[in-house]
């Protein structure tokens, strides 16, 4: 057989047998999802673009911060799912009311703060659960990814030279925020925004509340932008 057929079924191989092992995951994401959306056929095409998240994350995957790989995989794998979900805008109008709302008050408290509220803030200014705040952000909005850092900046069609190496520099100067902080605080904003992790996750990985996981967000956003100027 051809090396790179060989290399190709062997790929193909592992994707299958990643799928087989973790499809339940999928499965478990696409039919709850699906029925808080209230459209329980869209069913087939979430478990689809979960399945690509699956083979996405196990690429990504790395041992070294610590974190379960289920946990990890399923994260990426419910991300996929509700980025469709976002390319689709399938929103039924309740869920939209309340990401309104939500919006409205976040708007509030950081007029009357003069910051960004955090989850806990906005729980008790609204009277629900973190869990509710955190689960309509993760629809609302999708979550900032630290790998991005990394990648090469892609200029829009109306940019010129100019405007990407503005880009480019803003990115390195990002990577250089992170990169300063201490490694506690890299962990926390690793897990909270790369892997799109919930504080109550945060911290049992930790061992500490989510209140404190909250505090060690809010530091090290504070870090990253007195170390950029803003």
């Amino acid at each position: 057989m051809h090396r790179a057929v060989a290399e190709y079924a062997t790929g193909r191989d592992r994707e299958s047998e990643l799928i087989r092992h973790y499809g339940h995951l999928i499965d478990r994401n696409a039919r709850r999802i699906a029925a808080r959306v209230g459209d329980m056929s869209l069913v087939d095409d979430l478990w689809s673009v979960g399945a690509l998240g699956l083979v996405d994350a196990a690429s990504r995957f790395d041992a070294a911060q610590e974190v379960r790989f289920e946990t990890f995989v399923e994260h990426r794998i419910r991300g996929a799912m509700l980025d469709e979900l976002r390319r689709m805008d399938h929103l039924p109008r309740r869920l939209r009311q309340r990401t309104d709302r939500l919006a409205r008050a976040r708007q509030k408290l950081e007029h009357r703060l003069g910051r960004e509220p955090d989850a806990f803030e906005l729980a008790e200014s609204l009277g629900w659960e973190v869990e509710e705040i955190e689960s309509l952000d993760s629809v609302a909005r999708p979550p900032l990814r630290l790998e991005e850092i990394d990648e090469p900046a892609v200029p829009s069609a109306g940019d010129g030279p100019l405007d990407a190496l503005e880009r480019a520099r803003q990115r390195e100067r990002l990577a250089e925020a992170v990169a300063a902080l201490p490694e506690r605080l890299q962990i926390v904003l690793s897990l909270r925004l790369v892997e799109g992790l919930s504080l109550k996750e945060i911290a049992k990985i930790l061992g500490v509340s989510a209140p404190r996981v909250c505090q060690l967000h809010n530091d090290a956003v504070r870090k990253v932008k007195a170390y950029l100027g803003l």
